[in-house]
């Protein structure tokens, strides 16, 4: 870009950013022209971000009970949950201490999951203690860890042992036991467990007559890349890579956007370019590129499915930054959270030397869209709540926005963070 341009560029960043209403104090005279908000900013959304999950945790009481109506009655633990989205969030809440250095949110992820465990391992050794072992279904799915004792789906355990996994490798000389425990069970879902069509790839075939989901990369590539870290076997971050080629031919299109799953016994992808389902894309292919050799056989092609999705990426964001809840349909409105996952994906590219370093550019106006949704507290507003398969567009149109949805959060602190730690792989 000419000099001339650049300047005009920045002057017009500066005007939209003022005219758009960032809270006052936010805005500083050095704006960054490659995206219009600085450093600063970016740093003061992602520590409000993180701190906006800490709250009391405390242990229950995991003393011997021969029945069940004592299991019931013993103290539970307090603040802990298990689901995807807020594995997500523990992810980024941990990954967001390397640029803002709060040991504090990284110890209450530690602290959160060393008491979900030790949940795990009380709860799953009532089976062998109560006379009345018939009624113990019933109360395990009152508890907060119900979806880690059941399990059930990638859904159920994937996103959450990534975060854990990531804890684990992260502080080696703190892992429990009981954190082991909780690991073995959800690597024999992942691992053994889970559905597969004959190639590997995972699929629901009981879900809308046979599906696969994008989501899926996330919920168990990334859980497997992080278990490849953690045993040192590579046939685990091969088999992630995989799946991203798997889907990929089912659902890529040749803009390199990614259709919102493939109905297997339909042999038919879906209709729409969902937003999210994309992000889950491209966060799951640069986890995967960063855990792969150099030599690895299988990198071109999925180097090659990240580039091509980012250039259909670029064509269709919006001019405030943002992406759209579908991406080809401009009318639509914006999401947080596939907006988040893409300037997260593609920050990590660059900071890599996959992308070059003039795309580094759009995830900052990106990220500039976000922290206009983010509010006082570290609430992050304007994200799609859970979403299936849709078969007509108003399905995508009409799916609420609740404030502070889980689904944002997460996300937000991996872009920020990621945008921080530019020239640093």
């Amino acid at each position: 870009m000419k000099t001339s341009n650049l300047k005009l560029a920045f002057q017009l960043s500066i005007l939209i950013g003022s005219l758009a209403g960032f809270a006052p104090g936010l805005r500083s005279a050095d704006a960054d022209a490659t995206g219009g908000i600085t450093d600063a900013e970016i740093r003061d959304v992602v520590a409000r971000v993180a701190r906006h999950q800490m709250h009391t945790l405390a242990d229950g009481d995991y003393g011997a009970v021969a029945s069940v109506a004592a299991a019931k009655a013993a103290k539970a633990p307090e603040g802990i949950a298990w689901g995807y989205p807020w594995g997500v969030t523990l992810y980024g809440a941990m990954r967001s201490v390397e640029v803002t250095g709060d040991k504090e949110v990284e110890q209450f992820v530690v602290q959160h999951n060393e008491i979900c465990a030790r949940y795990y391992e009380w709860l799953a050794g009532l089976k062998g203690s109560v006379t009345n072992a018939g009624d113990l279904p019933g109360f395990i799915r009152t508890t907060a860890i119900k979806n880690l004792m059941g399990l059930g789906s990638l859904d159920s355990c994937g996103a959450m042992g990534n975060e854990l996994l990531e804890c684990m490798l992260r502080h080696p000389d703190q892992v429990t036991a009981p954190e082991k425990q909780v690991l073995a069970r959800i690597a024999n879902w992942v691992v053994e467990k889970q559905d597969r069509l004959p190639d590997g790839t995972f699929w629901r075939p009981k879900a809308m007559n046979g599906t696969l989901w994008p989501d899926d990369l996330y919920m168990g590539g990334v859980f497997l890349v992080r278990y490849g870290l953690y045993t040192h076997e590579q046939k685990y971050i091969d088999d992630a890579a995989n799946q991203i080629i798997h889907q990929a031919a089912l659902e890529a299109d040749a803009d390199g956007l990614w259709f919102h799953g493939y109905f297997q016994n339909e042999k038919q992808h879906a209709p729409f370019k969902w937003g999210r389902g994309n992000g889950w894309v491209t966060v799951t292919m640069v986890e995967t590129l960063s855990a792969m050799p150099e030599n690895d056989p299988l990198r071109p092609q999925v180097l090659a499915l990240l580039r091509q999705q980012v250039a259909g990426l670029k064509k269709v964001q919006a001019p405030d930054g943002m992406w759209r809840q579908v991406l080809d349909k401009p009318e639509l409105w914006e999401e947080t959270s596939a907006t988040a996952m893409f300037a997260y994906g593609i920050a990590r590219a660059v900071n890599r030397g996959w992308l070059d370093a003039a795309d580094m550019a759009v995830a900052r106006k990106a990220f500039a869209g976000i922290a206009k949704k983010v509010t006082a507290d570290g609430g992050v507003n304007g994200t799609c709540i859970g979403t299936n398969i849709g078969r007509e567009l108003s399905y995508y149109v009409k799916r609420e926005q609740p404030d502070d949805d889980l689904h944002g959060r997460g996300v937000t602190l991996l872009a920020g963070t990621e945008l921080l730690l530019a020239g640093k792989k």
